[in-house]
């Protein structure tokens, strides 16, 4: 076919459609400058109507820019959920089947004992990585020393792997026993690793010198209301876990030496009725935890320091002393403690002088109903004096005369 010329009448003006759209391919109206239907320039090229691509401009304002600092952010609040999920879920689960009763049974009960009475004076040192130690006296025993020891493991281990008690003999009347669990391995494939909760039994004709030092568990002693028992020193030492010195309604017990410390863990202290210290300085002391002392009608051989401290916990001490000494005697007691009450109920017999000072830094102070400080009347004067310096930053100060 050949050409052809259309002529359109739109009203009373007159166009000649002509040619296509080189681009989408509609008609063009004669003499037009745009495709009326894809929009594209229309300009004469050597003679022919062409189709030219036209630039599209995106307004400035709809211009959206890489923020680098955004991806940043948004990267790390990923790892930071990612780091968190792991620590609370993830991290629990392998503790747990490190520690726990997953991997942990009990093994097994075995003994130890000493039988001679021949050796009545006992070195005894314990030294247990993870468990509770309880010792007892029993006025039952016909020996002079027994263990029970309670072994918790890992699966496929035996009691003949475990760490036993072991005695050596001094001299002719002193034996050292001892007791060394060896460090714990934390690595799950290895099977000789135990936990020990070690209960000793003393006969109360023995005289004892006891150092216990537990790194994870409690430490207890316990007199069992016995008199007249004679321990040489006690040192009771604890990483984590709780100490309790029990000798309640026990009369005239010599004690030479007193240490007790633990790290996170409370501390119970009675100290009987009438029991000798021969001790100038006592260490009560724990980070976190509170402490409970007393005693009642404490002996001692020369002037002495309590001291008495704890980071987190409060400090209740109960003192009655109605014995005064034939000689110049002062008993210090340096109590302190940064978050917690202190609290101490005291019965002094008429002719010993006492002196209370206590300051706080948040909390109320009321010693014998004054404020920070109090001297009794015969404080200048008495022979026998006990001095009190009460210190906490955040928690209350109360002094009471029973």
């Amino acid at each position: 076919m050949g050409s052809f010329t259309l002529t359109v009448i739109i009203g009373m003006k007159v166009k000649k459609i002509t040619e296509f759209c080189t681009k989408c391919g509609s008609q063009l109206a004669d003499q037009a400058d745009f495709c009326h239907k894809c929009g594209s320039k229309i300009e004469i090229v050597k003679g022919v109507p062409t189709a030219v691509p036209v630039e599209t401009k995106i307004p400035s304002q709809y211009v959206v820019e890489y923020d680098s600092s955004k991806y940043d952010r948004r990267r790390k609040i990923v790892i930071g959920l990612s780091v968190g999920i792991i620590v609370i879920i993830i991290v629990p689960i392998i503790l747990w089947s490190i520690f726990g009763v997953i991997n942990y049974q009990h093994i097994g009960t075995y003994n130890y004992d000493e039988t001679s009475m021949v050796y009545t004076n006992l070195n005894l040192v314990i030294d247990n990585n993870v468990g509770s130690i309880d010792i007892f006296y029993d006025d039952t025993m016909t020996k002079p020393f027994e263990a029970k020891v309670e072994l918790y493991g890992r699966k496929d281990a035996s009691l003949s792997d475990a760490v036993n008690f072991t005695t050596t003999y001094l001299n002719n009347d002193t034996m050292e026993i001892t007791f060394v669990s060896g460090e714990f391995d934390f690595f799950f494939w290895d099977k000789k690793v135990f936990t020990y909760d070690i209960t000793v039994y003393i006969n109360p004709v023995v005289k004892a010198d006891i150092f216990v030092y537990a790194s994870t568990g409690s430490v207890s002693l316990s007199t069992e209301a016995i008199d007249s028992l004679n321990m040489i020193n006690v040192d009771l030492q604890s990483s984590t876990g709780s100490i309790d010195l029990d000798m309640r309604n026990s009369v005239n017990t010599t004690l030479n030496r007193l240490n007790l410390e633990t790290s996170t863990g409370r501390i119970d202290v009675d100290l009987g009725i009438r029991t000798v210290l021969n001790d100038s300085y006592v260490l009560i002391a724990t980070s976190t935890g509170s402490i409970d002392f007393g005693f009642v009608d404490l002996i001692s051989t020369d002037s002495m320091t309590w001291e008495i401290t704890t980071s987190t916990g409060s400090i209740n001490l109960e003192i009655m002393q109605d014995i005064v000494y034939p000689f110049q005697f002062l008993s210090f007691f340096d109590v302190d403690t940064s978050t917690g009450s202190i609290t101490v109920d005291f019965f002094f017999n008429a002719t010993i002088g006492y002196h209370f000072y206590g300051s706080t830094s948040t909390g109320s102070v009321d010693i014998l109903g004054s404020e920070d400080e109090y001297s009794s009347p015969n404080y200048a004067t008495a022979e026998n004096l006990y001095d009190f310096e009460l210190i906490t930053s955040t928690g209350s100060i109360t002094v009471t005369e029973m």
